[in-house]
């Protein structure tokens, strides 16, 4: 940022903007780190309510690209199974393939509700739940904290982050290992 602001290629300010937004999601990780217990910590609640079943992570279009990091980081850190869709194409065709099978899945859905939505993507969540209900997991919602988009997007993806660091442990994996994607790498250039 500090590379490009002077440039004019990012929008005046946005050093500034993202120095903020940094300083102020150090006081929203508390509650997260490890030494905070579980009743207390809800990034690992949520992981302990996730582990052993599928992720699949919803979110509306200004949080997509967060839902895709939520996809990414499950996969990658807990080596657990995740996709993700956006509302409203999610009503087009995905909703109802969860309309033909009993509630009893091997899933866990996440919903990513921001209230910086529109108005009719924050309906298509809660009309959507109401119609599935009995037909799909209940999903666990995620409502970002903060008033700016940025601040909404560098919460709910280093929540993800902790979620998926929790998930891996629980499920005995060490996060940091990529060693399918190494072999592939040997493979592809051999």
């Amino acid at each position: 940022m500090q590379l490009l602001d002077p440039l004019g290629i990012v929008p005046a300010g946005s050093t500034a903007e993202m120095t903020a937004a940094g300083e102020w999601l150090k006081g929203q990780l508390a509650d997260w780190r490890p030494d905070s217990p579980t009743v207390r910590n809800p990034a690992k609640q949520l992981a302990q309510e996730l582990m052993g079943q599928s992720l699949v992570v919803y979110s509306g279009p200004k949080l997509l690209p967060v839902a895709n990091k939520w996809k990414i980081c499950t996969n990658e850190n807990a080596k657990n199974i995740a996709w993700t869709n956006q509302f409203p194409e999610y009503n087009h065709n995905e909703f109802i393939g969860w309309s033909g099978h009993p509630v009893d899945k091997p899933y866990a859905i996440v919903e990513i509700r921001s209230n910086l939505e529109h108005e009719r993507v924050q309906k298509r969540f809660a009309i959507s739940e109401r119609l599935l209900s009995g037909k799909r997991p209940a999903p666990h919602v995620v409502v970002p904290q903060g008033e700016t988009l940025l601040q909404q997007i560098i919460w709910t993806a280093n929540y993800a982050d902790f979620v998926s660091l929790y998930l891996a442990l629980l499920n005995g994996i060490d996060p940091s290992p990529v060693g399918l994607v190494e072999k592939l790498k040997v493979e592809l250039n051999a």
